[in-house]
C-alpha cells in the first residue's frame, strides 16, 4: 500500500505553510513595531533637539557671517594698541576667532549629539529583532538537518 502522507496525518505542506505563516505574520508584525518605535523616537529626537540645533546654527553662523568684520576690527585695534604689523595683528584675530568659533560649534554639536541619544532605543531594538529572526532561521536549518533531509515527498511502499 502506498501512503502519499509519509505517516502524518497532516496533508503533505500544510504546516510548512502554516509554519512560514506564522513566521511571515511574526516578521511584519516586528517590522511595523520597529517602524512605530523609529517614529516616535524621530518625534521625541526632534522636540527636544531643537535648541541644541539652533545654538549650533548659532554658532556656525556667527563663525560665517559676523566674524570677518570682528575679525578685522580686532586685527586692527591691536595693530594700533601694541604698534604691531598688520600680519601679527591679523593673525592673532584669526586665531582668537577660530577658537570662539570652534568652542561655539563644540557646545552645540555636543547638544545636539546628547539629543540624538534618543534614537539608540529604535537602533537597540532593530538589533534585538534582526538577532531574534537570526536564531530563529538557524534553529530552523537546525532542526531540518537533524531530522534528515525531507522526504516527505515520497512514498512509502
Amino acid at each position: 500500500m502506498v501512503s502519499q502522507k509519509n505517516g502524518s496525518s497532516e496533508p503533505i505542506g500544510s504546516s510548512l505553510g502554516s509554519d512560514m505563516s506564522d513566521f511571515l505574520k511574526g516578521v511584519s508584525t516586528l517590522v511595523e513595531l520597529q517602524a512605530q518605535l523609529f517614529v516616535t523616537d524621530v518625534r521625541e529626537c526632534r522636540q527636544h533637539g531643537f535648541f541644541p540645533g539652533l545654538i549650533l546654527l548659532c554658532g556656525v553662523a556667527l563663525g560665517t557671517g559676523c566674524f570677518p568684520v570682528a575679525l578685522v576690527a580686532i586685527a586692527l585695534l591691536l595693530i594700533q594698541v601694541f604698534e604691531i604689523s598688520y600680519a601679527a595683528g591679523f593673525l592673532i584675530a584669526v586665531l582668537a576667532g577660530t577658537v570662539l568659533s570652534g568652542l561655539l560649534t563644540m557646545i552645540g554639536w555636543f547638544q545636539v549629539r546628547k539629543q540624538m541619544t534618543v534614537l539608540q532605543r529604535s537602533q537597540q531594538e532593530l538589533v534585538r529583532n534582526l538577532r531574534w529572526l537570526k536564531k530563529i532561521l538557524v534553529r530552523d536549518r537546525l532542526t531540518r538537518n537533524q531530522n534528515g533531509p525531507n522526504n516527505s515527498w515520497r512514498t512509502k511502499a
